[in-house]
């Protein structure tokens, strides 16, 4: 169960829970939520990294690899000699917010601005170019 502790009933509804499972001397995991990247957070982050991709020709693979390598110290780290890549899944909004925006900068240096999420012409002006291009590449 997830509770808000934030929340006076919910914080309630979390203390008599966990008196009832030490009661029943139960094995528990407690462990705290970070608020995770929005529904609209990761739409907006999929499509500039598609239209990214597609305008230097790259895959949507590539590209979103690109956008991790932009943000090592958010997606890379290092386990037993080896390196790994944070899902992006991992992040929280503000992890994802400062991504987007490095990637943003880094896309607009290499000659191609991309639009704030706020611009939705220019965004569904992007949707429409990435279907037309990969209905074109069937």
């Amino acid at each position: 169960m997830k509770y808000n502790l934030a929340i006076k009933k919910d914080n309630e509804e979390a203390r008599l829970y966990l008196i009832d499972l030490m009661d029943k001397e139960a094995l528990i995991e407690i462990k705290k939520i970070n608020s995770k990247r929005s529904l609209n957070q990761n739409s907006y982050l999929h499509l500039i990294i598609s239209a990214f991709g597609n305008h230097f020709g790259y895959t949507l693979e590539e590209a979103k690899a690109i956008y991790k390598e932009l943000n090592p110290t958010i997606y890379k780290y290092n386990k037993k000699g080896r390196t790994f890549w944070r899902s992006s899944a991992d992040l929280d909004k503000p992890e994802m917010a400062a991504t987007i925006d490095k990637f943003m900068e880094a896309s607009k240096e290499a000659g191609y601005p991309l639009p704030l999420a706020t611009n939705q012409e220019w965004l569904m002006s992007l949707e429409n170019e990435i279907e037309k291009s990969n209905y074109l590449r069937r």
